[in-house]
């Protein structure tokens, strides 16, 4: 049988729309997703115009937004998307990859009445049909429009339900800090959505009115995910522990910006610190130290990269270990402090002073390398750049430790009495709690 082709324009056809999001393209922002892309996905939908045969087994797709992508025919097979090439509720690939014939060309390819690309292909009992929706087209083929590697800065499936990060400063955070109470998000899924969307997009949330009693900061992870253990335990308690060779967190002494155990092989994506007991500084009427400060690596590496470029790609390229014995185990790990995907946006930070080792680089590289990473650290520790408050029974924080970096300033252990209980979770159980709730309420909450 001849393949027949089909060079048509179609008429405008209605398609779902996608939900809306504001994100757009940026250094830093790994989720981010190109303007274009979501102005067309979030505004009208996009049309295919024509579909025309192309050299290398392929067929070149024309949209209505003045774009064009070339669709391998061995792609499009594989991604059909019928119900016997794709579980239709579990989502997941029922066709077997490795057993297309690389070199498939349609028995015919057609636009339908519906505005979708119709594939015929000869199969070996049996001739199978593939459908295409204009939009599912256009966001799978972005990488073909742009010749590039898309998946690795871009998750085509969140691409439209989550916002953009929100890079702060002291002023920027204080203006819209993000906090709600503890009943909000306990007693309602909306309250509990709200919470979780401050934390994807500032990287920090605060819980106010947790009970001050122990393990309460389970409770509260329950809601959304589990607990992560660690070598430290299910949790962790930061309190003065007068004994030799305990963790630094456990005296009074000054924690400098850092991200907690980068000497693992994934440092944990998010970490809890609930206040169970802390000095009042009201009630004193002094600081008396303890007080909790936490800054945007996000930002800070933004503002690198567009003042500092060399200084950028210096901490985005030189690996740097991690390592710590505490109470007679040894972890060590390998990270740049800056971690960058193929587009060079930055998706994690990997910094502490007190777990950094000696630096192993050619000799070239060692001046420029602390030029660097005294200009990152001096920007961090700009009070421009912090937010900081003392932490008080009852306040509960959540941070993504691999873009907020935290610390404390130093107090007496003989006068304060402080203590907090923290724990680490699996940052993606809770951005699919968070995925989740935006799916069921439809809207951005």
């Amino acid at each position: 049988m001849s393949v027949k082709w089909c060079a048509v324009v179609v008429r405008r056809v209605a398609v779902p729309l996608l939900q809306s999001s504001r994100a757009i393209h940026a250094r830093g922002k790994s989720t981010a997703a190109p303007a274009a892309l979501r102005t067309d996905l979030t505004g009208t939908p996009p049309v295919i115009t024509s579909v025309l045969p192309a050299q290398h087994l392929t067929t070149k797709v024309i949209f209505d937004t003045h774009t064009t992508a070339d669709f391998k025919y061995i792609w499009l097979r594989d991604n059909c998307q019928c119900p016997k090439c794709v579980d239709p509720s579990t989502k997941q690939k029922l066709v077997d990859s490795p057993s297309l014939d690389l070199n498939i060309k349609p028995l015919s390819l057609t636009m339908n009445d519906a505005g979708k690309l119709e594939i015929i292909w000869s199969e070996e009992d049996e001739a199978h049909k593939s459908e295409y929706d204009p939009v599912w087209l256009y966001k799978y083929g972005q990488s073909f429009m742009h010749n590039n590697f898309a998946s690795d800065s871009l998750d085509m499936e969140l691409l439209t339900q989550r916002p953009e990060f929100e890079l702060w400063d002291r002023t920027t955070i204080w203006s819209s800090f993000p906090e709600m109470s503890y009943n909000e998000i306990m007693e309602s899924d909306n309250g509990l959505a709200q919470w979780l969307e401050m934390f994807y997009k500032y990287g920090v949330a605060v819980l106010r009115g947790v009970p001050p009693k122990v393990n309460k900061i389970v409770d509260v992870v329950k809601r959304f995910a589990y607990v992560k253990e660690t070598q430290y335990g299910h949790t962790f308690d930061v309190i003065n522990k007068p004994v030799k060779g305990s963790h630094l967190a456990y005296t009074g002494v000054a924690l400098a910006h850092h991200t907690d155990m980068n000497y693992r092989e994934k440092s944990p994506g998010m970490q809890l610190l609930h206040c169970l007991k802390a000095n009042d500084p009201k009630l004193s009427g002094s600081d008396p130290g303890g007080r909790s400060f936490f800054s945007d690596g996000y930002r800070i590496a933004r503002w690198l990269e567009e003042n500092e470029p060399a200084a950028f790609h210096v901490l985005t390229s030189t690996p740097v270990r991690f390592s710590i014995k505490n109470e007679g185990r040894q972890y060590s790990a390998l990270w740049p402090i800056l971690c960058t995907n193929s587009e060079g946006d930055v998706t994690e930070v990997h910094y502490n002073n007190r777990t950094m080792k000696p630096l192993q680089a050619p000799t070239h590289v060692v001046t420029p390398f602390y030029h660097a990473y005294k200009l990152f650290s001096d920007k961090l520790r700009d009070p421009a750049t912090c937010l900081e408050f003392n932490m008080v029974p009852g306040d509960l924080v959540a941070f993504n430790n691999r873009r907020v970096l935290h610390g404390r300033t130093a107090f007496d252990v003989t006068k304060v009495d402080r203590h907090l209980q923290g724990c680490y979770v699996d940052i993606d159980e809770a951005f699919s709690k968070y995925d989740s709730l935006r799916a069921k309420f439809s809207y951005t909450v």
